[in-house]
């Protein structure tokens, strides 16, 4: 019972995290930049700052910064979790023990891209003088660390729980993590869209299907 307690619990976490990523830029309401040099500072034209909304029609593709992030962006969508995985990680168990399973091998599975993929993230150099980058890289690379530790939590043999209150507060301790890592995600979005802005960086091309459309031609 207990495993089917936590397998269930993290598939409500599924739909609040599993299926964005910091990457998956929205507009913003905060501008969590606003410390550090002004990248207009900066004489080389990589490092003009963008006005408001010039994105992402006029990004320079020979720009050192734009080349990062388009790395950091395939770095993310080549880790995340598929279409495929999306459907087990979401889909009820029906009292299947096969579905039980297959959820989780691919927690594990997922876990495992998440933890390579916040090492990866986090020995990607930086060129250049980018006030904010280096923070949000590392922020982003401890989102995903974050991420693989509760998959590997909920995946974890443990002792069944001998109270009810010892089942609720581990159950409530799950809960607490994922929705902090939820907001945690809002905010890094909101770094994410800021930067692009900053230093006129399109957005993820990988999300966006119109662009892959455009450059599968």
């Amino acid at each position: 019972m207990l495993r089917t307690v936590w397998t269930m619990i993290a598939i409500s976490l599924i739909t609040g995290f599993a299926y964005a990523c910091p990457a998956q830029a929205a507009k913003p309401t905060v501008d969590y930049f606003s410390a550090g040099k002004d990248p207009k500072a900066h004489s080389n034209s990589s490092f003009t700052a963008a006005t408001q909304g010039s994105f992402p029609g006029n990004s320079n593709s020979a720009s050192a910064t734009v080349k990062w992030f388009e790395k950091f962006d395939e770095t993310i969508f080549s880790h995340k979790a598929t279409e495929g995985d999306r459907v087990i990680l979401s889909r009820p168990f029906n009292q299947e023990s096969e579905r039980v399973q297959q959820w989780t091998e691919t927690a594990s599975n997922v876990a495992k891209r998440y933890r390579q993929l916040a090492q990866t993230l986090k020995a990607m150099n930086i060129p250049g003088n980018m006030p904010g980058v280096k923070e949000y890289r590392d922020l982003t690379s401890d989102w995903y660390s974050d991420a693989a530790t509760i998959y590997e939590d909920l995946i974890r043999p443990r002792p069944a729980a001998k109270t009810i209150e010892e089942l609720d507060s581990a159950i409530n301790d799950i809960k607490d993590r994922s929705h902090s890592l939820a907001q945690t995600n809002n905010n890094l979005k909101s770094m994410d869209m800021s930067l692009r802005r900053t230093y006129r960086v399109h957005l993820p091309r990988c999300d966006d299907a119109l662009q892959q459309y455009v450059r599968s031609k």
